[in-house]
């Protein structure tokens, strides 16, 4: 990407303004009031960075920080205005070279054209599941993280009518299913997922939350973890007052 080129003129965070008479009024306040760090560490309770390795993971972090950047991906947190709202997901494909087969927010890298992280995330959307502008509208924004390829990645806070919930369709090249997990799952505490993980010249049992949603279509279960997890659990403890621990652990 050429970063020199994308910088200029791009806006991150825009003014939003959600009237008072909206159903997510008071998220979108919360957003707005949010005075906390605007990227999160990767560090904090992550025993997948060790020694010298974890050093340099802060020293970077604290420089990045202070050198208050742009982001370089955007993600659509996608949210059903309704008395029981849902939360659009999806699984990406298994031939893609990034988070493949996982769970994930509609969204995407920047690209040249682009003028804001709305921008980004919205143009992602419409690519991937055929979401269109007119049908969203932004609420807020969640603070910055960081991806496991370093990415940083700005997570925008939508709302769209019940009604469009029909009309969305993956794209096959990048999406392999899209569904829709109902909100209130996020209130509830995520289990410790397990799964092997190749560290160094071994196999290590990795602990991880996650939530685990039993898709009424075919009984799969979708594994909500890693980079989504976490921008979920951001929203959750700034939108909702709901904080959930969330950690790697190596056993």
């Amino acid at each position: 990407m050429k970063m020199s080129k994308m910088t200029n003129d791009f806006i991150d965070k825009q003014t939003v303004n959600v009237p008072d008479s909206h159903r997510f009024y008071p998220l979108a306040q919360a957003l707005a009031d949010y005075r906390g760090a605007d990227i999160l560490p990767f560090t904090d309770n992550n025993e997948l960075l060790t020694g010298l390795v974890r050093e340099q993971a802060i020293k970077r972090y604290d420089k990045l920080v202070k050198s208050s950047p742009l982001p370089q991906a955007c993600v659509l947190v996608v949210i059903t205005d309704e008395p029981t709202p849902k939360l659009l997901l999806t699984r990406r494909s298994n031939h893609l070279s990034s988070h493949a087969g996982e769970v994930s927010l509609v969204g995407g890298k920047r690209d040249e054209t682009d003028i804001s992280s709305a921008d980004v995330a919205l143009r992602e959307a419409c690519e991937e599941v055929g979401l269109h502008r007119a049908d969203v509208e932004i609420l807020g924004y969640l603070p910055m993280q960081i991806s496991k390829s370093g990415l940083l990645v700005r997570p925008v806070v939508a709302s769209i009518p019940p009604d469009v919930v029909g009309s969305l369709t993956p794209n096959d090249d990048e999406i392999a299913r899209l569904f829709w997990l109902p909100f209130d799952v996020l209130y509830g505490t995520p289990v410790d997922f397990v799964f092997d993980r190749q560290i160094t010249h071994s196999t290590a049992k990795l602990h991880t939350p996650a939530w685990v949603y039993d898709c009424d279509d075919d009984g799969t279960p979708e594994v909500v973890w890693g980079l989504t997890g976490r921008m979920l659990s951001s929203l959750m403890e700034i939108g909702f007052g709901v904080g959930h621990e969330w950690y790697y652990r190596v056993r």
